[in-house]
């Protein structure tokens, strides 16, 4: 083929999993340390094991990226930076970034560390690529939701740019676009944008459906179909597709699983090398071998996900969350502990494999002590248990597929073993030394020069002196060694003795020379280190005392996702109401007498099309003199500002503000929403380091649904109760999420609780925010417009203690399932209020 193939990428969740992805054939590997990173479960490596792990990978010519990518609160900022620094020292190719503050910090002080977009930054349509790209953003790692057609728009509109590409190609599907997920955070305190997602998406949910109440409250529910693994996705293997898959315009293909077993690690790798060298020698062709290796490694089932341009129908799995296997046929008969199975695979088990059978309310697992006895498509096993006929058989653990990849790890630089060819010379010298210079050719063909001076010596020889074929021979001894010798030049060694134990050591020595050659050429000079750390040391900057709102000055701003809620919620107080656009579009004439209040909020998941049709109606509303817009992802706000000067943009809490420099990245817009995962100590540490002047106003939604996850998936699709319009999933703790489907079938799934600030509305008037955001979106005019009246009544901080508390009994009537303080108390970084 003509086309580079893309790099095939695998994870490292420990040193033993690092090694098993180098020797199983991968490009690159990426891997965690102990703070920061997206994967807090996985074992992640110490500074230590990190500088080894950069060693052990670049002398094997694979690159190295580290994940620091979780939002980062006030009080790490300066801590992570320096830890990129440390990163950059250490010679590593990249890091993953999610917190968009944090990227402008490494963009701006140590402007030669490789910077990649992480998928926790949700990039998902062309404004959101710009924006990363023009952060600093080298690679950007796609959002797991787009289509082909999307990933060539995306391509051709940075192909001026030098940014790569990334997409996932094997592992576990997160069930909502990732960096939006906060399901895990504000069920149990554990936050996917901090590494500690609980996967509540693989737990048993009950579909409910009813009727809204007054307030925009589910009532009248009642179960609709049977609990089931509603938000469960298959695992991701574009394995059958993979001729199509690296004809797009991507440079990177990701293997997910750095929480997974080294063994896993191996499996999968050398199955996606073996099959990306022969797409490259054209020899391809899907071989079942393969297929049944990579299902018994783990599988959910798989499905070749939006990737490929599959639905939301073929990702979803919501039968089992657990590892399935290989399936390899069904049960025709059992009597008397056998069974008769009639295949529907070409893979037969073996003496050695390990298996289970699942009934409707039964599954049993079994190790198979002989070879089973077959009979051309069926075959008889031995069962634990009598299952009913129809029972699925499926292969768990194969004897086969563990041997070769004992071999592989047992034997982990076979494929390496004497690739970094060494020419050099030998000069030996009669006062004892010896010497030498040479190159070392590494595994991406570049050369780099060396030169070593031993600590052994040699003596004049008493009898016997050194000849060069006995020099050549102990040299030439590497096997086993990732090195071996193009050329050696020996001189002066005639009449000189040396003990075969010196021309060993000799040879370590030129070895760690070369390999000390490799490894510096990756690493930065000492003055630019100390250079960015003299620049990094006003990074915390100056805290300030924070300066309280004065009450004219605050503004109380609702979201809503009707004109009936706009209105309610301007005639009662609000300042002003985003009216939340969708692709079929808004009908605001009624709204123009208060046109200049009125915004729109564009939503945060708005895919290529449906950008196209919002640009379109966007003529149309700012010629309607509305031209306030709150943007909810990436990029957004900083496109609209360029195709449409004069507008006035602001960002709610899509775009996460956990720290005072991201605060500072969106300087034209008018206000950022902080992120309800904060804590009320981490917004005081926050308000503390920002610096007005440099940035917008500071908002905090103070009461709504928060917006648990927003998912392609069609939940609404699964109702077979018509006349229903209000629904929710309940989990097994009898917890009710509701949930509401746009017109394209995505899914937003909300808290099971209200979140509302009002027991802390004084406290954050005194630290300088100014705009308190009710999110009413989809609760019905009567609740825009009570809950208006009610926190226009709060931000009165001149009302008394009992008219406070008669304040919040009511708007506690009105929420749904009471109210919650999200991550006011939990926070984050475990700095609590």
């Amino acid at each position: 083929m003509n086309k580079r193939l893309p790099l095939l990428l695998a994870p490292a969740g420990s040193k033993e999993a690092l090694y098993a992805a180098c020797a199983a054939g991968a490009d690159a590997v990426y891997l965690g340390g102990r703070q920061f990173g997206a994967r807090q479960f996985a074992a992640n490596f110490s500074n230590e094991e990190l500088e080894h792990a950069v060693r052990y990978a670049h002398l094997r010519g694979i690159r190295v990226y580290i994940t620091v990518n979780t939002l980062i609160t006030e009080h790490e900022v300066s801590d992570v930076v320096r830890y990129l620094v440390y990163l950059y020292k250490i010679g590593v190719d990249g890091v993953l970034i999610q917190d968009i503050g944090l990227l402008s910090l490494a963009h701006q002080y140590i402007p030669d560390l490789t910077l990649h977009a992480s998928t926790q930054m949700g990039i998902h349509n062309v404004p959101g690529a710009v924006f990363a790209a023009k952060h600093g953003c080298s690679r950007i790692v796609l959002a797991r939701e787009l289509n082909p057609e999307e990933i060539r728009e995306i391509a051709k509109e940075l192909s001026g740019l030098d940014v790569d590409l990334e997409i996932f190609a094997h592992g576990a599907l997160c069930y909502a676009y990732s960096g939006r997920c906060l399901l895990s955070s504000l069920v149990g305190g554990r936050s996917g944008n901090r590494g500690m997602c609980a996967q509540p998406c693989r737990k048993l949910y009950q579909l409910e459906s009813g009727t809204k109440d007054l307030w925009g409250r589910l009532e009248n529910e009642k179960p609709d179909g049977h609990p089931e693994y509603l938000l469960s996705t298959k695992d991701l293997s574009v394995y059958p597709v993979l001729p199509d898959i690296v004809n797009l315009p991507v440079s990177v293909l990701k293997i997910e699983g750095r929480m997974r077993s080294p063994e896993y690690v191996a499996a999968v790798t050398s199955i996606y090398r073996k099959v990306l060298d022969a797409i490259r020698n054209r020899t391809f062709h899907p071989d079942p071998e393969d297929i049944a290796n990579l299902t018994i490694a783990f599988s959910r089932d798989f499905t070749t996900g939006y990737v490929s341009g599959a639905g939301f129908s073929d990702v979803m799995g919501r039968k089992y969350p657990g590892n399935q296997g290989y399936c390899i046929g069904k049960i025709i008969s059992a009597r008397k502990g056998k069974v008769q199975v009639r295949l529907s695979s070409s893979i037969i088990p073996m003496q050695g494999d390990g298996l289970v059978i699942r009934d409707s309310d039964r599954e049993e697992g079994l190790i198979l002590r002989n070879n089973p006895v077959v009979n051309g498509d069926i075959i008889e096993l031995p069962s634990p248990f009598n299952p009913k006929p129809g029972a699925q058989v499926s292969i768990t653990k194969r004897r086969l597929l563990d041997k070769k990849i004992s071999e592989l790890l047992g034997s982990p630089d076979e494929r390496y073993a004497g690739s970094l060819k060494i020419s050099c010379s030998v000069n030996f010298f009669h006062d004892g030394k010896i010497s030498g210079t040479g190159t070392v050719i590494d595994r991406n063909s570049c050369v780099h020069p060396f030169e070593y001076q031993s600590q052994e010596t040699v003596e004049p020889a008493k009898t016997r002196s050194l000849s060069r074929e006995q020099i050549l021979e102990q040299l030439n001894k590497t096997g086993g060694t990732l090195f071996s010798f193009l050329e050696i030049v020996v001189t002066g060694e005639e009449g000189l003795f040396a003990p075969v134990r010196v021309l060993n050591t000799l040879r370590r020595e030129i070895l760690l020379a070369a390999e000390d050659a490799i490894i510096k050429s990756r690493i930065p000079r000492p003055e630019s280190i100390s250079g960015i750390l003299k620049r990094c040391d006003d990074i915390t900057g100056k805290k300030e005392p924070v300066q309280s709102i004065p009450l004219s000055d605050l503004e109380l701003i609702s979201i809503v996702s009707s004109t009936a809620e706009a209105r309610a919620a301007l005639e009662n107080g609000s300042f002003r109401v985003y009216l939340l656009w969708e692709p079929s579009g808004l009908d605001i004439s009624s709204l123009l007498e208060y046109s200049g209040r009125i915004g729109i909020m564009v939503p945060g998941v708005i895919r290529q099309k449906e950008l196209e049709i919002f640009l379109t109606d966007f003529q149309d509303i700012i010629s309607a003199g509305i031209y306030h817009v709150l943007v909810d992802s990436p990029g957004i706000g900083e496109y609209l500002i360029e195709k449409f000067p004069g507008i006035s943009v602001s960002g709610y809490y899509g775009l996460p503000v956990t720290n005072s420099r991201t605060a500072g990245v969106f300087s034209d817009f008018e206000f950022c929403t902080l992120s309800p995962e904060l804590s009320g100590q981490e917004i005081r540490f926050l308000c503390s380091g920002y610096q007005k002047a440099e940035g917008p106003d500071l908002a905090v939604c103070c009461q709504g649904l928060i917006e648990a996850a927003v998912t392609e998936d069609n939940l609404c699709s699964l109702s077979s109760v018509s006349g229903s319009n209000s629904f929710a999933i309940r989990d097994e703790k009898r917890y009710s999420f509701p949930f509401y489907c746009e017109k394209s079938g995505r899914t937003h799934i909300l808290n099971s609780s209200e979140h509302s600030l009002v027991d802390e509305s004084s406290d954050l008037m005194k630290l300088g925010i100014r705009r308190f955001i009710i999110d009413a979106r989809n609760r019905g005019m009567d609740y825009a417009a009570g809950m208006t009246r009610l926190w226009k009544q709060i931000l009165n901080d001149e009302i008394s203690s009992e008219e406070r508390e008669s304040i919040r009994e009511k708007i506690i009537e009105m929420s749904y399932h009471g109210i919650t303080r999200s991550g006011y108390r939990r926070g984050l970084s475990g700095i609590k209020s």
